[in-house]
Parts: structure tokens; C-alpha cells; sequence
């Protein structure tokens, strides 16, 4: 028994603090660039969904960061490590002829960060922090369609500043700023060759961090995968993304200027999707290599989850 599940359900959820985009403000985006991959636009079937998931985020910033009331010069590394359990509910009925899902993400996160350290005008120091942490919890509801070979939805998540967090440099897991994710995903399999083709469009509309008078500006985010099942249930391919930032960020709290970052990464990642006894399971992992970064970190990124349908 073969369950098409989706990996973006799996991890997209979780990494509304994973992923860096430099302009906002820490240096971070309220979502997870590279949380949507194979099997993107296709709706999971009914069921309830448990999925354990872990990512790892290592990277070097090139330009100035923001932290509250505090600046981090070109060169600041970050290592961040996150899990998180997913929970998705996918009922019987339909709307619109679409399969409707509900689901909400709990992640924690461990964070270290090194840097020359500055309260403007004052000169730098060099200081390193680390902590663990809850992060920002998200809330997601989507709704899918199939026809044939071609399958897609439309969703949205909302973030909720629930994280660990202060003002300065300090181990903050969340972004203490709310944030609305809407966007369009497609899945188009040929049957013959079992080649899939992916992609994820989306725009996040970040909301004042109100502690620090920082607004950070509208993000556009585009993720594709190109995989091929090369023997039952085992999809392995291709994947990446590219973010832009589309306004500049504003407020009392951006000092540098309404600034707008981009960057892009490719990879390779892979599903499994198996039966244990009679319990539908999938497996998913995947690496990504950022370049072009501009006004943001730039690194690598590995994420991996694990899905029980019930």
C-alpha cells in the first residue's frame, strides 16, 4: 500500500525560524525556505498525521545583522538545530471538491551564535551566546485538488511569537513578530518515465516585532524538486529555492536602512514511503547549499522528518 504523503506538510511547518533572510530583521524569515519539496501539491488522504522532524542550519553572514538594540558585523556564525513535532488532521469530506488539512507545529531549537558585538556608536566586542528554547508555534490550513498526473493546493500559516526570546544578543529561538504565509503548490507525475516536477510559490507578510519597533518587510519565496521513483515508494531527485525579499524593511528599529535580501540554494534530497505491519510510514531528508546570498546569511541546511498516518 503506497501513501502519496507530502514532505512539505512534513517540514514547511517547522522551519518558520529555521531559514535565514538577512533583511529581516535577526537575519531570519518567519518561514522555512526549503520546507516544501516532492509530492508538494498533492493533498495527503484522510487520516490523522504524527511527524517527528530535525534540521540543521549552519551559516556566515556577509553584511551587518540587527538584534534589538544591538548590530552584528559581517562574519557572525550561527549554528541552529530544531525538532519539532507536526500534527495534521485530513477528514473525509471535501469543499469545493478539494481535500481540505488542518495542522499545527510545537518546534524547540538550540541556537549558537558568535559575532563582534556593538551597541551603535560604541565599538564592537567579540561575544558568543547559546541556548535552547521553545520556538514559534505555526498554525496551517490548506486545500487540494487532483486531476489525473497534475495535483495542487492553496494554504496558508499563520506564526505566533510563542519562542524564546529577549532584546540584544542573546539565544532568542523565536522571532517575537507574527507572520501570515499564503501560497500555491503544484505536483505533475509522468507515469511512464515516474519523473516528478514540483513547486511552491509564496509571499510572507511579516508584522511588527513590537519590542523593538522593527517591521520586516514582504517576502517572495519559490521552492522546486525534480525526482524520479526509482523502484517502489523511493523518490529521489533534485531540489532548491530562491527567495527575494520584495519591500524594505521599516520602523524606529531598522537602522540600517530598509534594506531587501535574496539568495538561492540547490541540493539533493529523497522519500521513502513504506508499511510497518499494517501502519502507513514516510521518511524524508534533504540537504540544501546556499550561493548569490545578498544582505543575508548564507549556509547549508539538512532536514529530515519521519510521518505516522493513523
Amino acid at each position: 500500500m503506497r501513501i502519496k504523503l507530502l514532505s512539505f506538510v512534513q517540514l514547511s511547518l517547522l522551519l518558520c525560524s529555521m531559514s535565514p533572510a538577512r533583511a529581516d530583521e535577526f537575519g531570519f524569515s518567519s518561514y522555512g525556505l526549503g520546507g516544501s519539496a516532492f509530492g508538494a501539491g498533492a493533498a495527503p488522504p484522510p487520516g490523522t498525521y504524527v511527524t517527528t522532524i530535525f534540521a540543521f542550519y549552519d551559516a556566515k553572514v556577509g553584511n551587518t545583522v540587527t538584534l534589538g538594540n544591538v548590530t552584528l558585523a559581517a562574519g557572525a556564525h550561527v549554528e541552529f538545530f530544531q525538532a519539532a513535532v507536526n500534527g495534521l488532521y485530513v477528514p473525509e469530506w471535501t469543499v469545493f471538491g478539494g481535500r481540505p488539512g488542518l495542522s499545527v507545529t510545537i518546534p524547540t531549537g538550540h541556537i549558537d551564535l558568535a559575532a563582534n558585538v556593538s551597541i551603535p556608536p560604541g565599538p564592537g566586542v567579540e561575544r558568543e551566546t547559546s541556548g535552547w528554547g521553545l520556538g514559534d508555534i505555526t498554525t496551517r490550513a490548506q486545500l487540494g485538488w487532483q486531476s489525473g498526473e497534475f495535483a495542487h493546493l492553496a494554504y496558508v500559516q499563520v506564526v505566533a511569537p510563542s519562542g524564546r526570546y529577549d532584546v540584544g544578543f542573546e539565544p532568542d529561538i523565536g522571532l517575537h513578530r507574527p507572520g501570515i504565509d499564503t501560497g500555491w503548490s503544484f505536483t505533475w507525475t509522468e507515469k511512464t518515465s515516474k519523473l516528478q516536477f514540483n513547486g511552491t510559490a509564496g509571499v510572507t507578510f511579516n508584522f511588527e516585532n513590537t519590542t523593538t519597533d522593527y517591521n520586516s518587510g514582504t517576502d517572495f519565496h519559490f521552492e522546486w524538486a525534480v525526482g524520479r521513483e526509482i523502484c517502489t515508494g523511493l523518490m529521489i531527485g533534485v531540489v532548491g529555492y530562491d527567495y527575494r525579499q520584495l519591500t524594505g524593511d521599516s520602523g524606529a528599529g531598522a537602522r540600517l536602512g530598509p534594506l531587501e535580501g535574496s539568495v538561492d540554494a540547490i541540493g539533493g534530497g529523497l522519500t521513502y514511503t513504506t508499511l510497518v505491519g499494517k501502519t502507513p510510514v514516510v521518511l524524508s531528508a534533504r540537504s540544501y547549499q546556499e550561493f548569490n546570498a545578498d544582505k543575508r546569511f548564507e549556509g547549508n541546511s539538512t532536514l529530515g522528518s519521519a510521518t505516522i498516518r493513523f
